[in-house]
């Protein structure tokens, strides 16, 4: 299914729940990113109560340690700690990746929740991107590929199968085709970031899109010299979060607005695709290597993910985003040169 019409994904909002897949996690360790509100909040919740140590890594440490105090509050565990990070600034992930490597020693699940909706106008962050490129892309990407060795090692030493989870969305499959001039551009993120024709739900329909590129050309530079560790990608559907925290609510079109209105599903609904991404399908988790899943199932990506321009353009971003992310922390160079395939 390279095609996501308005009708199925209509049946879809109203069709189906998904279940909550439990799972023993005793002894292993879970980082979700934006685990104060939303979804990242709801999936915490849900590893948590089955006993693996949950790292809830979030920006603000005031809203951070409310949300532990609650989650805590609200399940009785006590094995959700509080982390810092700041996707917005790639010292920040930097930081936090480092202190994940000295206090942990595993890594069995990593959502990659965390994102943004930018308001109007474009924001920049303090390295000098549109935030959405960076929050949603490129410092996403970067913390995975710097927490890949210590994944690694869990599976080696462990005899597990960690998995690292990317938060995708099926408005990636509405994304209309680039202008030749943008194609054109040695250097596509760069060229996103500092235009000046901004929509903001096209720039987070891009991120979505390139969120789908980076799992897939990841697994395919990784699976065949370390088969253990999962990369996939997910659609958690139109939940409730935090995500248009940013923006002008009047600004959107009617249409819209009822749309999320009378479409939108709980955090804890949406959070549970999350969890089944993390969990779900282990008597089959080859299928689950690079995948896109919607609903609890893999799903194919996009038309232009599986067209032939689109893999020339994943290559493109993959490649923009070791180069960028290797200028802010020259680790990352060396971890994908040592651990992963030159394709």
């Amino acid at each position: 299914m390279g095609k996501y019409t308005g009708p199925q994904f209509f049946w879809d909002q109203f069709s189906y729940h998904p279940p909550v897949v439990r799972a023993d996690l005793t002894g292993q360790t879970v980082i979700v990113l934006g685990a104060n509100v939303g979804l990242g909040y709801e999936a915490a919740k849900h590893f948590a109560t089955m006993g693996a140590r949950v790292i809830m890594a979030c920006r603000s440490k005031e809203r951070g340690s409310a949300a532990v105090d609650r989650l805590q509050e609200e399940t009785g565990v006590r094995n959700a700690e509080l982390r810092i990070v700041d996707l917005a600034d790639f010292a920040s992930v930097k930081s936090f990746a480092a202190v994940i490597e000295a206090e942990c020693d595993r890594v069995d699940f990593l959502i990659l929740n965390a994102g943004v909706l930018s308001s109007s106008d474009p924001v920049k962050t303090v390295d000098g991107w549109e935030s959405t490129i960076q929050v949603n892309v490129l410092a996403s990407s970067m913390l995975a590929l710097l927490l890949l060795p210590t994944m690694l090692e869990t599976a080696r030493r462990y005899h597990v199968m960690p998995r690292v989870v990317v938060v995708s969305s099926s408005v990636h499959y509405w994304l209309d085709p680039w202008d030749k001039k943008t194609l054109e551009r040695a250097e596509l993120l760069k060229a996103l970031s500092e235009t000046k024709d901004f929509t903001p739900m096209r720039r987070y329909y891009e991120s979505k899109l390139f969120n789908v590129f980076f799992t897939r050309a990841l697994n395919e530079r990784l699976r065949p010299t370390h088969p253990t560790i999962v990369v996939n990608s997910v659609n958690p559907g139109l939940a409730e979060s935090s995500l248009r925290r940013d923006m002008d609510e009047s600004a959107l079109p009617w249409s819209m607005r009822l749309m999320h209105f009378f479409l939108t599903v709980s955090s804890e609904v949406g959070s549970r695709e999350l969890v089944w991404a993390a969990l779900g399908g282990r008597e089959r988790a080859e299928a689950l290597r690079g995948a896109y899943i919607d609903r609890c199932e893999v799903r194919e990506p996009s038309d232009f993910a599986l067209s032939e321009e689109g893999r020339i353009m994943q290559d493109r971003v993959w490649r923009e985003i070791v180069e960028v992310t290797s200028e802010a922390e020259p680790r990352v160079k060396e971890i994908v040169t040592k651990y992963l395939l030159d394709l």
